[in-house]
């Protein structure tokens, strides 16, 4: 009996507290379209900087112009100012860390 209880309780707390797969989800996406984008329009330019800042939003104008095709449907519920942070190594392009600021329901 003590035993059942516990499995209830711990499958509900799961339930009520979700497991967050959605959030994964879209930081996933974020960091595919991301790398995409800083590859494409910014890896040129970005040395000599710390960190570099991609927002939905500028995802969004890529799109506009044609120069990419970024599925944001994937994004929905996202405000146009989430946005990831790529740390760069020093004295380099290339991408140390990964940082996420998404602002989703």
């Amino acid at each position: 009996m003590k035993k059942g209880f516990i499995i209830i309780s711990c499958v509900g707390v799961f339930l009520l507290s979700g497991c967050g797969c959605t959030s994964n989800n879209k930081q996933s996406i974020m960091k595919d379209y991301g790398s995409d984008y800083y590859k494409k329009f910014m890896k040129d330019y970005a040395e000599g900087n710390d960190a570099v800042e991609i927002t939905i939003d500028m995802l969004e104008e890529a799109n506009k112009r044609e120069a990419a095709s970024y599925d944001l449907s994937k994004l929905k519920g996202c405000t146009s100012s989430s946005k990831i942070i790529f740390t760069l190594k020093k004295n380099s392009t290339d991408i140390q860390k990964t940082e996420y600021k998404l602002n989703c329901k």
